[in-house]
């Protein structure tokens, strides 16, 4: 039977760096990287997905776990304070997939209301627009059909945010 053990410690620092710029059609973009530090190894790595530095931690803790059971201690023993331990893990992976859903499906009722102003501002534009005669309509036309390319690739961009929330 295993008594009760000294208390382990386990701290971890994380850094989050936000980068914004526009893409070569004028989107938004937004990355997130960051840097997670075991504090009482220096053990450090860099990471672009939460789930990498959720793994950091989750290398670091289950090593903190098997340093603590004392020598001596029966294999079955050691499977079960392994899994009380991963308990933890297991409800902050469903915390994390709910929290993920909940970030993808606000990102596309977004998306899909962007849309629908774009949709309503491009048809207040061109009832308000008289095409001109003669050189300037070849202009216009262009514009028009970069325009029409736009809201088609923002279109497309909602199309494929709802599939992949739909997997």
């Amino acid at each position: 039977m295993i008594h009760k053990l000294p208390r382990g410690v386990a701290s971890f620092v994380v850094r989050f760096t936000q980068e914004i710029w526009e893409d070569a059609p004028g989107e938004p973009r937004v990355e997130w990287r960051g840097k997670i530090r075991h504090v009482q190894s220096n053990a450090e790595t860099r990471f672009t997905a939460l789930s990498d530095a959720l793994g950091f931690m989750q290398q670091h803790l289950a090593q903190l776990t098997m340093d603590s059971i004392p020598g001596g201690t029966s294999k079955m023993e050691q499977d079960k304070v392994m899994r009380e331990s991963f308990k933890l893990w297991e409800q902050f992976a469903s915390t994390y997939s709910n929290m993920m859903f909940d970030a993808m499906e606000r990102t596309i009722n977004q998306s899909e209301a962007l849309k629908t102003q774009m949709d309503e501002s491009v048809e207040k534009a061109l009832k308000a627009w008289q095409l001109p005669v003669g050189s300037d309509q070849k202009q216009v036309v262009e514009a028009l059909n970069q325009l029409q390319a736009q809201v088609k690739a923002l279109s497309d961009k909602v199309d494929r945010l709802e599939k992949s929330l739909k997997k």
